[in-house]
């Protein structure tokens, strides 16, 4: 039954369909109690009895839509300029997806004290050498970088030792804590556990569903994607 059209994420009836068309009772009853604006466009219906409400009050009944989707509805009021800038208690807490994530608190002195790492999921294409992977180190204190591409994930512990040997050797430096997400190969991995533990290094792993405890690598992840789309662009 198409008794309207949409328009600016919108459906807006149109009185002049409603008139052609055969509703049952309690409906018919319900359109009847209803008036319609004084233009004959499509226009949207609102209670005669409505018409000096505010726009606070309008705002509630339509669902807390935004003011730039309001102004296109004939609710028989004309809204000033200036509510647009009129603050929401409902609003942010309705459409937030998640409570807001504190600051980071973790302060290092050193580098090498803590190394944030996390691997990229696989790529739909491959390299000329088949990898689909990439890991990437961060440290916490100078943000240094480290990118390795992976053909399988299974190689990222790998590439762990190689750089705590490589930190030791080149830069002298000795790594002290490492923070990763709960990923199988570098979190609960039998030959991980053995690895942090002959070493003395601290893992500490993000809580499930919250990577902003890593979030540093996370940014980083998301640099790289740009840079690179960029360049393939």
């Amino acid at each position: 039954m198409e008794i309207g059209r949409e328009a600016y994420d919108l459906y807006i009836l149109d009185k002049t369909l409603i008139k052609d068309t055969k509703f049952d009772g309690s409906l018919h009853d319900f359109c009847s109690s209803l008036s319609s604006v004084q233009n004959t466009d499509s226009k949207v219906f609102y209670n005669q009895g409505s018409r000096e409400l505010n726009f606070d009050v309008w705002h509630r009944r339509v669902g807390h839509i935004p003011y730039r989707r309001m102004k296109f509805l004939s609710l028989g009021t004309d809204f000033d300029n200036n509510t647009q800038y009129l603050l929401c208690e409902v609003c942010p807490k309705a459409k937030q997806q998640r409570l807001p994530f504190k600051l980071s608190t973790i302060y290092t002195s050193n580098p090498f004290e803590l190394v944030h790492i996390d691997s990229w999921e696989p790529y739909h294409t491959k390299t000329h050498a088949g990898h689909r992977f990439f890991l990437t180190i961060v440290d916490n204190y100078i943000r240094a970088t480290w990118t390795h591409l992976m053909v399988t994930k299974d190689v990222a512990l790998g590439l762990i030792k190689s750089f705590v040997k490589m930190a030791k050797t080149q830069c002298s430096g000795t790594v002290k804590a490492v923070r990763t997400d709960n990923t199988l190969e570098l979190s609960t991995g039998l030959a991980a556990l053995e690895f942090f533990a002959n070493t003395g290094i601290l893992h500490q792993t993000s809580c499930v569903q919250t990577p902003q405890q890593n979030g540093i690598v996370e940014r980083k992840h998301k640099h790289l994607l740009e840079v690179s789309r960029a360049l393939l662009f």
